[in-house]
């Protein structure tokens, strides 16, 4: 009979703070009653439970659920708890479809821990959720890669305003089952450590415990875009999420981990067979559609070698169906026989980090393609272009990540920017787009240098500026000082951003695409599809699901941008702060549609 003890892993969703910027003294005490809309300072160990239910309207609209994404780090710590307590229940809670309250009043008792796995955006939220559960002495451990990069932020943030700081701990790099192990043992003899510190990114066997207990199905709803079928595909299909290996041997200048050491990054792989067997255990009972579609996590799934070889043989020589999505570089189109085994083993979509169009930014990125592309004598248009077609010629569609507020772009009007060339070329080319504005992601290089320079839009870290504002690390709008060329303006940056969403994610031009590669993917099969007419057809769909569900942004970028249920969007907010009266000029008849979210 299973032991009543059990722990929580706990992924907070983000919550929208930006309103609270600029007031005085606010406290991260003043934060708690935000998420709850409950009165803190009465906070105590008798009523915690109280502050544990959060006020969903303070929730920030997030692309996760837009794609019914889960989260995979949730799974991996909570199946990495459950083998070092094998005899403990392990839950997973979000906050949105399942809070920590709830868990709590349904076993009648307290956990042993709470497990938070924490980016920069849902860090606030992360706060506003240990203070209380410390007034229980609840034990919270607190890893993820903020907490890893940013020294300091809980002791500031959390340790200073609970009475039990020695029930919190952090952990830098992965959790992996050293650390878990540590953390279980020493939890058990009440000798929870200040810190640990893991190295392995990424072990085999760490999936399928029966003792965790995951979070409701999320619905993709974005397939009810599709006429007729919509509604009826979007309760079929499913999206899982997994991966093969997973992490980062590169030290870029704008990503959260360049400033960790490197063996807290390094890139670390699952065995082939490890990471074949989770695919046929979630398969093994049949095909249907809600075990037919992933998404694969690596940075880049080339970082692979001579490993994702013997992953794409080994799902091609197996009675495995898949058809999945994974993030790739350019550099696949260059590598035919690659792609023609990625494409047999259910490659169906492709995330590609395009950055811009312009080689100038291209170099102030530092991107890989920039010697290529000058090699090749061809245009950044045309380069991408042809790599593109080759793409798509496969079978697999495509959506692009394009970065806002560079040095060289360029803001004439509202209907001649760099944001609508970008869209131009997505839809020229048939591929989706994932827009984001340039950030300074703390624990990054570049965050490090803002904050000395003092080009940081929102605080030093240490200030609640600087905590509030952690929520727009999302890449939905600048958080550093925008170009001149850009008029200085983050409501021109977050604008471009969310135009060209817009152009690219209409409903007309994404079911436009989603057909285009319907088609392509019909001529360029899977190896099921090769073999059997429904399987075909299933290649078809997962071209429309992946393609329709990349237009989800354009629904968060609504979702961000316009005001509603009497909260404040980001253009509303950004247009007051508007300090250039030419802008204002611009932008001033907008205002109202801005405020009523039409």
């Amino acid at each position: 009979m299973m032991n009543s003890r059990y722990y929580i892993m706990f992924n907070p969703f983000v919550t929208d703070l930006m309103d609270r910027t600029g007031e005085p003294d606010f406290t991260p005490v003043d934060l708690v009653s935000h998420l709850t809309g409950l009165d803190a300072s009465k906070l105590n160990k008798k009523n915690y439970l109280d502050f544990l239910k959060p006020d969903l309207s303070k929730e920030r609209h997030g692309i996760l659920e837009h794609f019914g994404m889960e989260n995979y780090s949730s799974s991996y710590i909570a199946n990495q708890i459950s083998h070092a307590d094998k005899d403990a229940k392990v839950f997973i809670a979000d906050g949105r479809r399942l809070n920590l309250r709830d868990i709590i009043v349904r076993e009648r008792k307290k956990p042993e821990a709470v497990f938070i796995s924490s980016m920069s955006s849902n860090f606030p939220t992360a706060v506003g959720t240990t203070i209380p559960l410390n007034h229980a002495k609840i034990p919270v451990i607190i890893g993820g890669i903020h907490v890893s990069t940013s020294d300091n932020d809980i002791e500031t943030y959390i340790k200073k305003y609970v009475p039990n700081p020695d029930l919190i701990s952090r952990v830098i790099g992965a959790g992996d089952s050293d650390v878990i192990t540590s953390i279980i043992s020493d939890l058990k003899k009440n000798d929870l450590k200040c810190e640990y510190s893991g190295f392995r990114t990424m072990e085999d066997g760490i999936w399928g415990s029966k003792n965790v207990y995951g979070l409701p199905e999320m619905k993709l709803s974005f397939l009810r875009k599709l006429p007729i079928a919509g509604n009826i595909l979007s309760n079929m299909c499913r999206l899982n999420v997994t991966t093969p290996y997973i992490g980062c041997p590169y030290s870029c200048n704008f990503c959260s981990i360049s400033t960790l050491p490197k063996e807290n990054r390094r890139f670390m792989s699952r065995s082939p067979e490890d990471f074949i067997n989770e695919l046929k255990n979630i398969q093994k009972n049949n095909h249907t559609l809600k075990k037919r579609f992933f998404f694969f996590l690596p940075d880049n799934l080339m970082l692979g070698g001579n490993n994702l070889v013997k992953i794409l043989d080994q799902i091609i020589e197996s009675d495995l169906k898949l058809n999945y999505a994974v993030q790739v570089s350019i550099d696949v189109a260059k590598n035919e026989d690659l792609l023609k085994k990625l494409r047999l083993s259910g490659a169906s979509h492709f995330f590609i980090g395009f950055e811009s169009l312009d080689i100038r930014n291209l170099e102030y990125l530092g991107k890989n393609s920039v010697k290529d592309i000058k090699k090749s004598g061809l245009t950044v248009f045309d380069y991408y272009s042809g790599h593109i077609k080759t793409i798509i010629d496969h079978g697999i569609s495509i959506h692009g990540a394009f970065i806002t507020g560079l040095p060289f772009d360029y803001f004439n009007d509202i209907d001649n920017h760099t944001g609508r060339d970008i869209a131009k070329f997505c839809k020229n080319n048939k591929i989706g787009i994932q827009p984001a504005a340039l950030s300074d992601l703390p624990g990054s290089l570049n965050f490090r240098k803002s904050q000395n320079n003092g080009s940081f839009l929102y605080g030093r870290q240490g200030t609640m500026d600087y905590l509030l504002a952690l929520c727009i690390t999302d890449l939905s709008e600048m958080n550093r000082k925008v170009p001149e060329s850009l008029k200085n303006s983050p409501l021109v940056a977050a604008y471009m951003a969310w135009e060209t969403a817009q152009l690219v994610g209409s409903n007309y031009n994404a079911v436009s695409s989603a057909m285009h590669m319907a088609k392509r993917a019909w001529m360029s099969p899977t190896k099921a599809g090769r073999r059997n007419l429904k399987d075909r057809m299933i290649d078809a769909l997962s071209a429309v699901v992946f393609q329709l569900g990349v237009s989800a942004y354009k629904d968060v970028g609504d979702a961000l941008a316009f005001s509603h249920n009497g909260k404040r969007g980001s253009f509303e907010r950004l247009y007051a702060a508007e300090k250039n009266p030419d802008v204002k000029k611009i932008f001033g008849h907008y205002i109202e549609s801005f405020k009523q979210g039409v």
